[in-house]
């Protein structure tokens, strides 16, 4: 399956606007990830933005300049190639959101926590914490 599998229902025309910006970053987020494509992942992220986890023993965190190059030298499938991941959950105050997504990349299975602004133009992520779970499995 290509794309996002839905996760959550708001209503209102506001709110659904709102949600799809969300889920465009989302979506540049992790095709940028899977695809290995620099400038979604620049889009999706903001300058200033922070990556926390640990990845097979060894605990990260680093600002996007670092991380996206990195993870990027991990390699990358051709873009359109189908990948599986789920919103899990979205949660939105103000200017804020905080998205939990699990995804399938590259044999690994992981739960991302998803800081997002809203800078009066765009959603952004300014955060994102990983957890790579010890065995491939589906989302609980």
């Amino acid at each position: 399956m290509v794309g996002i599998l839905p996760g959550y229902l708001r209503v209102g025309m506001e709110q659904e606007t709102e949600d799809a910006a969300i889920r465009a970053v989302i979506t540049d987020y992790l095709e940028g990830m899977i695809w290995g494509d620099v400038d979604r992942l620049l889009r999706a992220f903001h300058p200033g933005s922070i990556t926390a986890g640990e990845f097979h023993g060894v605990q990260y965190l680093t600002g996007r300049d670092a991380f996206i190059p990195e993870w990027l030298g991990l390699g990358s499938l051709p873009p359109g190639t189908p990948y599986e991941a789920e919103i899990q959950s979205v949660e939105v105050t103000g200017n804020l959101a905080v998205v939990k997504l699990w995804d399938r990349c590259f044999g690994d299975s992981y739960t991302d926590y998803l800081t997002l602004m809203h800078n009066g133009d765009r959603w952004q992520i300014i955060s994102k914490a990983y957890y790579v779970h010890p065995e491939t499995h589906a989302p609980a």
